[in-house]
């Protein structure tokens, strides 16, 4: 029970901010999503050159 609440919690929190500040993306989720893309363009490219 104490779950549900804690969601409603932070629903309420999100409801309450502007788009904007919504929007916002964190450093780590960017490196995160550098570090994905890099990691798959390097591994078509090995495919590409050695398939």
């Amino acid at each position: 029970m104490s779950i549900n609440r804690e969601i409603g919690k932070e629903a309420r929190e999100l409801d309450e901010k502007p788009i904007i500040e919504r929007m916002k993306v964190e450093k780590n989720s960017i490196k995160k999503i550098g570090i994905a893309l890099f990691c798959y363009s390097l591994i078509m490219i090995l495919f590409y050159f050695f398939l």
